[in-house]
């Protein structure tokens, strides 16, 4: 539709009609029971949600329909009785893959590979695309260092810098550019939650945070703010409340936070009923006050709350301003439905759904990536990799299941998943597998020198509601790892989970342990790849694993201490527990030795006007075409005010073919060595940086920084 033909369309709208645009509900009130299984339901009859049979027929999106049958359905019963045939835009919550399941997030991060991002992003989009659906709630970017909370499997992990080039990664890829420009065969992401979602008070979903600016800004946003740079077309606020103040409501952050400090210009959602909630949070008395306050915060799409529909035309009358709000959201909402070229097709071709869903690309894609996704925590005296020709033996809870999707796993299906059982068969001739340790015949037990013990937490124990005070392995599992040491057997742990576990009780009885996490429908195929060395594991941990379930809250880059622990009692440390994570954050083994040297920089100064370079070159001596994630760190050893111990700068991941040698280069700008001081200020001081790689005990450099500019960035 033409521009000329949009802005007359928009001038015909009557006020109702503008605060539909601005509703988004659920799409079992547009169709039969014939499709209930491709709805998500919210419970309440259409009555109770506010809705009758006309204003039904005003609102401007439907989230949770899945199928370009039940979409089209959808669509085609509301442009029947909708007065200005405004189609409805269809969004959904395809987090790690939409048919075809990738891993986890939280596994994708352990790639620290931007490129397979882009990827998992792309592919996903293809498939949604198929199916009619126009908007992904994806990425979340949200920093958590609290395992407890069940939506760390949602996220990128313990690093705002990580998780935000992930994200940055992904919009590009679910969009199909890095400016914004949504491609044919793409999506608009929504990235979420803005801010602070991923610090609930004791890692409970939906709890309060408050924080310090420092914190807020130096960590929290700093995500948000990278990954804002691939202009998503949408931002959700977040359910929490943030120094006692919800963030549905709260202009301070969506307005001069988000939409003034990083100039963002388009569309914010609330999160699912996030607008209601404002009663629970006790800052809303009922649901007319509190879809006046989200509004005037700047929500601008209410999900699944029918507030500004129902009250809109008092809370005018109330704020007569307010129409400068809705007249830029609904503007804007119109624009983008016309440049997904809904107006013209409204419907979805019902052909390209089996086309495209898993095809033979992206389930191999899909395969590809899993196996990047998973992290060899040990593997003592070179264990791994088993070979084909042994007597593969495999016990417990995820031996033979085929539920390894992990959580938000969209329209993927179990029966479409490998299993570890059926991955291992389809290399190997003497496979065996059991759930139960007293399944095993005793002589196959007799002869088998290795077992493979799969351990961890059921799909369903992570995710949204999912927060958990215990992060130990079950006590069956560990008694299976101490029955199997205790007769002699090399044991191999197989680890399965949506979060970091505490594993500080079996950890000595474990010979080798792969953590896979969840990774979707190839998540067998890619194991056994993995632990019979047709492939090398590369993955590297994007969040640090406890000894024990009470030492989370943990992170890599803690603030010093006037202490720091060391074996002294009066030092920063658990007097019954060893220093440190048990896997700390960047760690992973591989198959093999890749040799990191030669590493030079530019200058021992770093100014404005001169960039720092630092060179090291790469060589693989290992057996494997293989790739190599280089994190550089950063060590701040003098500053007004305490900084952590470490913390990254950038990161790279190099493919490497067998016996190749390939030279990487690190630039660094004095910016990224800035900081955030207590009044939420970007701060940089001259002084010495000291430079780590990969291993945060090992200096490999320092500078020092001369900078005219010493102070707070303006």
């Amino acid at each position: 539709m033409k521009e000329k033909e949009l802005w007359n369309l928009f001038q015909s709208m009557t006020l109702e009609e503008k605060l539909g645009q601005m509703t988004q509900t659920t799409g079992e009130y547009f169709v039969g029971k014939e499709f209930a299984e491709e709805l998500v339901v919210t419970g309440p009859a259409m009555e109770e949600m506010g809705f009758d049979s006309e204003n039904i027929h005003r609102v401007g999106s439907v989230l949770g329909v899945s199928s370009n049958q039940a979409i089209n359905a959808v669509q085609r019963a509301y442009l029947e009785k909708s007065r200005l045939g405004i189609p409805l835009m269809f969004m959904h919550d395809a987090i790690h893959g939409y048919r075809t399941i990738f891993p986890i997030p939280l596994a994708l991060a352990c790639t620290f590979n931007t490129k397979l991002i882009e990827k998992v992003g792309r592919l996903t989009a293809q498939e949604l695309v198929a199916t009619g659906i126009k908007v992904n709630f994806s990425p979340m970017v949200d920093l958590v260092r609290d395992a407890r909370w069940g939506r760390v499997m949602e996220s990128f992990g313990e690093d705002s810098i990580l998780s935000g080039k992930l994200g940055r990664a992904m919009i590009e890829g679910y969009q199909g550019s890095a400016d914004g420009t949504i491609g044919k065969q793409n999506v608009i992401a929504c990235l979420k939650h803005f801010v602070a979602y991923g610090a609930p008070d004791g890692g409970r979903d939906y709890a309060s945070v408050d924080m310090s600016k420092k914190e807020l800004f130096g960590f929290y946003v700093k995500s948000f703010e990278i990954a804002l740079m691939a202009f998503p077309r949408m931002v959700m606020a977040s359910f929490n409340s943030f120094n006692g103040e919800p963030v549905t409501a709260s202009s301070y952050l969506l307005e001069e936070v988000l939409r003034q400090k990083f100039a963002f210009t388009d569309l914010l959602i609330s999160d699912w009923g996030a607008v209601s909630e404002l009663k629970n949070h006790g800052i809303a008395t009922n649901d007319k006050e509190a879809g006046y306050l989200s509004l005037n915060a700047g929500i601008e799409i209410e999900m699944v709350s029918n507030t500004f529909l129902k009250y809109g035309e008092e809370y005018l009358s109330r704020k007569p301003s307010l129409i400068e709000k809705i007249n830029q959201a609904v503007w804007d909402f119109l624009n983008l439905k016309n440049e997904l070229g809904l107006f013209e097709h409204p419907y979805v071709d019902e052909n390209e759904e089996q086309k495209v869903i898993r095809s033979k690309k992206i389930v191999n894609a899909a395969c590809e990536i899993s196996e990047a996704s998973c992290v060899l925590l040990k593997n003592e005296n070179d264990l791994l990799p088993l070979k084909k020709e042994d007597t593969l033996l495999i016990i417990g809870p995820f031996a033979k299941t085929q539920d390894l999707l992990g959580n938000w796993n969209c329209k993927g299906k179990a029966a479409e998943t490998i299993s570890v059982a059926q991955g291992f068969k389809n290399l190997a001739s003497n496979v065996h597998a059991y759930k139960y340790f007293d399944e095993v015949p005793e002589e196959l037990l007799e002869k088998t020198d290795n077992v493979l013990v799969t351990i961890g937490e059921s799909w369903d124990q992570s995710g949204e509601g999912h927060s958990s005070v215990d992060l130990e392995i079950d006590s069956a599992q560990q008694s299976l790892i101490y029955d199997l040491k205790a007769l002699g057997k090399k044991v191999i742990g197989l680890g399965f989970s949506g979060r970091p576990m505490a594993l500080g009780a079996v950890i000595d009885d474990l010979d080798a342990l792969l953590w896979t996490w969840y990774l979707g429908n190839e998540a067998g195929n890619a194991i056994a790849n993995l632990i019979l060395g047709i492939k090398s594991p590369t993955g590297r941990l994007a969040m640090s694993f406890p000894r024990v379930s009470a030492q989370v809250p943990l992170r890599y880059n803690e603030l010093r201490s006037g202490r720091p622990a060391n074996d002294s009692t009066y030092s920063s440390r658990y007097q019954d527990l060893p220093i440190g994570p048990l896997f700390p954050f960047g760690y992973g083994l591989r198959y093999g030795k890749i040799k990191l040297d030669k590493i030079e920089l530019s200058s021992s100064v770093i100014s404005d006007d001169r960039p720092l370079k630092i060179l090291l070159e790469l060589t693989n001596n290992s057996e494997y075409d293989t790739s190599e994630s280089i994190i550089l760190f950063m060590e701040d050893t003098i500053s007004k005010i305490v900084r952590p111990v470490r913390e990254l700068i950038d990161f790279q991941c190099i493919p490497l073919k067998m016996g190749e040698n390939k030279k990487v280069e690190f630039v660094v700008q004095t910016s990224d060595l800035a900081y955030i001081n207590n009044e939420g200020e970007k701060v940089l001081e001259n002084g010495t940086i000291n430079f780590y790689i990969n291993d945060l005990d090992k200096k490999v450099a320092n500078v020092e920084v001369e900078n005219r500019r010493e102070g707070v960035y303006k």
